[in-house]
């Protein structure tokens, strides 16, 4: 493909991106299959069958700008952090050394410099492949930690035990499975209100180490996954410190929040752990995947990424010290930075804040309408996270209450009205909302609430 043919397909694609879009296609597996194909060829097809691709894709893959698109923490990526994308991967870059990535190097250790700044850190970190591998470089941190040395050595027969509250995301348990310590190990917190009992934790963390085994970290969640709960940072930070505990906080999502002069506060005491998530490809509109993850102290990532001292073949240049292959778990890695460091040259902190700050705002907009509905009960309500019930029918028990939830999803989803999660709440099936993207806007929650009320009416037929 030549160079006017590339520019071609670029031309054609921003073009596309600039249309409105269904939020999805309607297909089901095999349509979608059928309509993708070829996916392997003999001879050439040249820019006619890449054009052919791309008007196939589209047609096919959901339209995550969609005010509907619901489903997720991210939306359609800002336009700049796609063109960052672009560049990244028009040089190709992988940041395992600065002799061959230098520029992005220095882009993404300033970018860590900025993010810690937000959060009161002194600017140490390295971007991962999303805030589930930013969690786990929390647990091998903590281990390294409780452990000095264990990069090596191994766990030598200790009984390591993690802590994380009830509404803490999946991935704690994927850490503990991937470290080896084992999922039993996990010890989950019950939570008041969606935000981890900091009196239990402290009661459990004693009735470990009196049954001989070793409370290696505590994992504390600034916006929790279906209430959009943010933890006691503050009172978590205290009992870390009283048990010499590893803190790390999971803000994958609520972590945004550090951009807004309004809702900064969510996150009060996170200056005070020992690390900390940050995807930038969610609320901030960074493309994925656009995640860090920063720590207090810089050598805690050396001596935790020991392994990389065997790479002298990589890491032989005069500047080896400044390569970020060493105190990273991948080798070949993308120059996300530049996604977030593009979003941030365009819109400043106060454009990226305002982003957030209208992501809460249509949340809350919501969240008053849902109480005024004689049809509708607000569950929760915190940071962008709606979650919501209907009002139970005359003998309705809650079994069946669930079910009702489920069909109305499912129904929102078929006919491409919105997609949304539902999820187990208090023991009660939930329709959670989020507002995660700019086309969200508060007239699109009155559009969510009128199709949410249709829907519940036309399953009820």
């Amino acid at each position: 493909m030549n160079d006017l043919e590339t520019e071609q397909l670029l031309l054609k694609i921003l073009q596309d991106f600039r249309t409105t879009d269904p939020l999805h296609s309607g297909l089901d597996y095999d349509e979608i299959k059928s309509r993708l194909m070829p996916f392997t060829v003999d001879e050439p097809g040249g820019i006619d069958a890449i054009v052919r691709a791309i008007d196939a894709y589209w047609d096919t893959s959901v339209n995550t700008g969609h005010p509907g698109f619901l489903r997720a923490f991210w939306g359609a990526s800002e336009p700049a952090s796609i063109v960052a994308s672009l560049l990244s991967d028009v040089r190709n870059t992988t940041m395992h050394s600065f002799a061959v990535a230098p520029a992005a190097t220095i882009i993404e250790t300033e970018m860590i410099k900025a993010i810690s700044n937000l959060a009161g850190f002194p600017g140490h970190g390295i971007f991962t492949t999303g805030g589930s591998n930013s969690n786990q470089m929390g647990f091998m941190c903590a281990r390294e930690d409780a452990l000095p040395g264990s990069s090596a050595t191994g766990l030598n027969g200790q009984n390591l035990r993690a802590f994380a509250s009830a509404e803490a995301h999946y991935s704690v348990e994927a850490a503990a499975n991937m470290m080896g310590i084992g999922t039993d190990s996990l010890i989950r917190i019950p939570c008041i209100n969606g935000k981890m009992d900091p009196q239990t934790l402290d009661e459990k963390i004693i009735q470990e180490k009196q049954n001989g085994n070793l409370p290696f970290i505590i994992l504390s969640t600034a916006g929790t996954t279906v209430r959009g709960s943010f933890d006691d940072l503050n009172a978590i930070s205290e009992i870390a410190q009283k048990h010499g505990i590893w803190h790390h906080v999971d803000a994958a999502w609520g972590g945004a929040a550090l951009f807004s002069n309004k809702h900064s506060n969510l996150l009060n005491g996170i200056e005070k752990a020992d690390s900390f998530a940050f995807d930038a490809h969610k609320m901030i509109g960074s493309s994925m995947v656009c995640s860090a993850f920063i720590v207090q102290e810089e050598s805690i990532l050396t001596q935790t990424m020991s392994h990389t001292n065997t790479g002298d073949y990589l890491f032989d240049d005069p500047n080896k010290k400044l390569s970020l292959g060493r105190i990273s778990l991948q080798c070949g890695r993308r120059a996300d930075a530049l996604k977030l460091w593009f979003s941030w040259l365009e819109l400043g902190k106060k454009g990226l804040g305002r982003r957030v700050d209208a992501c809460i705002d249509a949340s809350e907009h919501l969240a008053h309408l849902v109480e005024e509905h004689p049809q509708l009960s607000l569950v929760s309500f915190s940071y962008s996270n709606v979650c919501i019930r209907f009002t139970p029918q005359p003998n309705e028990t809650i079994e069946q209450g669930n079910q009702r939830v489920r069909m109305v999803r499912n129904y929102l989803e078929d006919h491409a009205k919105c997609m949304i999660l539902d999820s187990m709440l208090d023991n009660q099936l939930v329709i959670r909302f989020t507002a995660s993207h700019p086309n969200v806007d508060k007239g699109a929650t009155e559009v969510f609430l009128s199709n949410l009320i249709d829907a519940n009416e036309k399953i009820s037929l």
